[in-house]
């Protein structure tokens, strides 16, 4: 039978993330200026969106493990493509509110599939492959970002339906390279199948998803609070939107490098997380009473070539050290903890601010941060006995 290849999976990765991109940058605008809700609504739609993308990730893991990919990721995608066919058809009030949740189920759980399935490749480097889906996803973000500011000025109709061609191209590349219908279980047996799905959680494992989540929930504040602080400096949003092209660059030209060293230094993977998290305080120590742009771009330059280093790895990390059987397991709960960081980090962190101060923000991130070097540490540790 025909495995599912490295750059398959890249190649698909890209192209959902290319899909999503046309639409997530616009969200909140267009929920406030267009369907004419308040900011607060906007961010109840978008928190449920992020609900439901949780729980997308969750059964796509368990699916996975359960059916395989191939049926997992074809019913995971069709229901993306279902609800943009009614959002291209309405996306009024209450259509948009009820199809884009809708939506993130479909991809959140198509996500952790392509993730599931690298993690059971063993003839290319699992931290080389989780690189190069990282830098497809981004990539994709990146142009996607970029043509969706545009098509939304032209009509917003035709988001969806960029959105719905991209997903289609994915769609077709499911069908015929993610053709992998077998579940994976290392000695094969039905009955260790059952037994399979009865073991407890991998020790060290959960202190890695809640590294994950912690990290998640402090760079998640660049994506949002942070946004604020430079309109209230003064610096216009296109600068704003600016640094989050740099950020791809940054991506797309450090990855490539990344590759080489985990490829022919041992040594590198050992540091690679600690001191991506290293990079991350740097950043935010950077912009503590920080008033001009270039203290910014300079802050995300650092964030970014740490984020190259800490989020690729952590799913690496993890398919190393747990069973090829239970991947979508593993990896559903690696998505679910950024997923639902992500979903709280702007509301803590906006907490934090108005109770407080951006620099209060900035050396609670840096806190959290450096105690998640302590949670990592203790994880690995243990995923390392365990192995």
């Amino acid at each position: 039978m025909k495995r599912v290849s490295a750059k398959t999976l890249i190649l698909g990765a890209f192209l959902e993330s290319v899909g999503a991109s046309f639409i997530w940058p616009i969200n909140t605008i267009f929920i406030h200026n267009y369907l004419h809700k308040s900011l607060a609504v906007a961010g109840m739609v978008l928190f449920f969106n992020s609900i439901l993308t949780f729980l997308g990730n969750y059964l796509g893991g368990k699916l996975f493990d359960r059916w395989g990919g191939h049926k997992t990721v074809i019913i995971s995608t069709l229901i993306g493509l279902l609800a943009l066919v009614g959002l291209i058809f309405d996306h009024g009030w209450p259509a948009y509110p009820i199809l884009l949740p809708i939506l993130g189920f479909g991809v959140g759980s198509a996500f952790t599939v392509i993730n599931s399935f690298a993690a059971q490749i063993d003839d290319v480097d699992r931290y080389k492959l989780f690189n190069g889906i990282y830098m497809g996803t981004n990539l994709g973000n990146a142009i996607g970002t970029a043509l969706g500011g545009y098509i939304a000025g032209v009509q917003m109709t035709l988001v969806f339906v960029a959105n719905f061609f991209f997903l289609t191209l994915f769609f077709l590349l499911v069908i015929f390279g993610y053709n992998n219908r077998e579940v994976v279980v290392e000695n094969g047996t039905k009955d260790e199948i059952k037994k399979v799905r009865k073991t407890k959680l991998q020790p060290g494992v959960g202190l890695i998803a809640l590294f994950l989540g912690v990290s998640w929930l402090a760079y998640s504040q660049w994506s949002s609070n942070i946004s604020a602080h430079l309109t209230n400096l003064g610096i216009p949003v296109s600068r704003y939107s600016l640094l989050w092209t740099i950020n791809a660059v940054v991506i797309v030209l450090v990855l490539p490098l990344i590759n080489r060293l985990v490829e022919n230094k041992a040594w590198f993977k050992r540091i690679q997380i600690p001191l991506g998290v290293i990079l991350f305080i740097a950043a935010f120590a950077s912009i503590i009473n920080a008033k001009v742009y270039l203290a910014f771009v300079i802050g995300m330059v650092v964030l970014t070539l740490g984020e190259t280093l800490v989020y690729p790895g952590i799913p690496a990390m993890v398919s190393e050290s747990t069973p090829k059987s239970e991947a979508g397991r593993y990896q559903s709960l690696l998505s679910m903890s950024s997923t639902f960081a992500r979903a709280i980090g702007p509301l803590v962190g906006g907490l934090i601010v108005e109770h407080g101060s951006y620099n209060l923000l900035y050396l609670v991130a840096i806190v959290i941060l450096a105690v998640s070097l302590v949670i990592l540490r203790f994880g690995h540790r243990k995923l390392l006995v365990n192995n």
